[in-house]
């Protein structure tokens, strides 16, 4: 009976509205088994009036703003929160643009030689083989839309606490998630006491841990990131050549740039050194005698630089084809975590899944923000 009830409860739930979260299709995370958890569940209303609890009233007179706009984490938002980037502030480019030297350099590096390649070997080749440069400008697109992709999309990351209360998404987080992100309780911010305290016993058994920085519980595979202070859903790594960190939501992404640069290497490369030594009337054609010198010297240097960039990338896209047949993350191969659940859970073959959060919800600003910490401090808690 007490079960038929709640399910006429969870039926009669007003369903959320078209920008929130509970609106984009479950992804497939393994439901909690665990006779307490679901007895927590049960238990809602009680749950949301002490969760409800904690959430501090908002300021007098403040008004409310979109959640992107107080994100509390070190992730940057742009395009009226349409794009999400990662929070890589060492050795910014501009201050306060969120946009690091790393992450110029993997443009740089990508956009100079295709520039030179267009107006030094394209004007030759377009005469005699003019396929080369059509696959030249795909592989570039293909290469630079990846990596757009992969800098300002979600990586996956699972909002915390103090957001989860004030969007009020605690009830689709615990349908899209299999289980209750904020725990049993309020937390007591020890980090002994909670990770003991506030995760099930079921759960805990089944590898799933207590963030002490988020105050959240998070899956099994999902790591805080101390460069964008945010727990990650299946975390990879924090990549600075993206600034954004590569995780569950932006892995198709990032491996599908390495194979896209690998492919405009492989075709840029050659290309560059075919021109080093083609015919001296050949160059002249294309170039003008004038500045045939300069420009072959300026091809060298950067015929070097790409090619040791390109080897780079090439190795890094091998070890991760290495990874995806294993199941790893990086972070797990690293660490040398066992994977469980292989076949349920692949790194490269799985659904990216839903968007944890509504970046358009309203929040007040008191509500979500706290004091940033230092990236060690959340290196050593997270």
């Amino acid at each position: 009976d007490e079960a038929d009830a709640a399910e006429r409860g969870r039926g009669n739930a007003v369903a959320p509205a078209p920008e929130t979260i509970g609106n984009r299709s479950p992804q497939r995370q393994p439901k909690a088994a665990s006779a307490a958890a679901a007895d927590a569940l049960k238990s809602g209303g009680s749950r949301e009036r002490l969760c409800a609890s904690e959430l501090p009233a908002p300021a007098p007179g403040e008004t409310p703003v979109r959640l992107h706009k107080a994100w509390p984490s070190r992730n940057k938002f742009y395009c009226s929160g349409s794009l999400m980037m990662g929070g890589e502030s060492e050795f910014p480019v501009v201050g306060g643009f969120n946009c690091s030297w790393a992450n110029c350099c993997a443009w740089s590096c990508i956009l100079l030689p295709t520039l030179c390649f267009f107006v030094t070997v394209a004007p030759y080749l377009w005469s005699s083989f003019v396929v080369l440069p059509i696959i030249v400008v795909a592989a570039l697109a293909s290469t630079v839309s990846f990596l757009f992709l992969a800098c300002c999309s979600d990586p996956g990351v699972i909002p915390r606490r103090e957001v989860i209360l004030a969007t009020a998404c605690q009830e689709q987080l615990t349908e899209l998630l299999g289980y209750n992100p904020l725990g049993v309780g309020t937390p007591a911010h020890d980090k002994g006491l909670d990770r003991e305290r506030m995760v099930p016993p079921e759960l805990r058994q089944r590898g799933y841990n207590w963030c002490h920085t988020c105050e959240i519980i998070r899956p099994p595979r999902a790591s805080h990131c101390p460069e964008c202070d945010n727990c990650v859903m299946r975390f990879d790594h924090h990549c600075p050549f993206v600034n954004n960190c590569v995780g569950q939501r932006n892995y198709h992404f990032f491996i599908g740039f390495l194979t896209s640069v690998c492919c405009l290497a492989v075709v840029v490369l050659p290309s560059f050194a075919w021109s080093m030594f083609r015919e001296r009337q050949g160059l002249q054609v294309s170039i003008g005698a004038g500045g045939e010198d300069v420009v072959k010297y300026a091809l060298i240097a950067v015929g070097i630089a790409v090619g040791i960039a390109a080897l780079c990338l090439c190795n890094l896209w091998m070890y991760h084809l290495w990874l995806i047949l294993k199941g790893k993350t990086t972070k797990e191969h690293l660490k040398g975590r066992r994977v469980e659940n292989f076949d349920q859970e692949p790194t490269f073959c799985a659904p990216r899944g839903p968007q944890l959060f509504d970046q358009y919800a309203w929040v007040h600003r008191s509500q979500v923000t706290r004091p940033p910490r230092p990236a060690a401090a959340v290196a050593r808690h997270g």
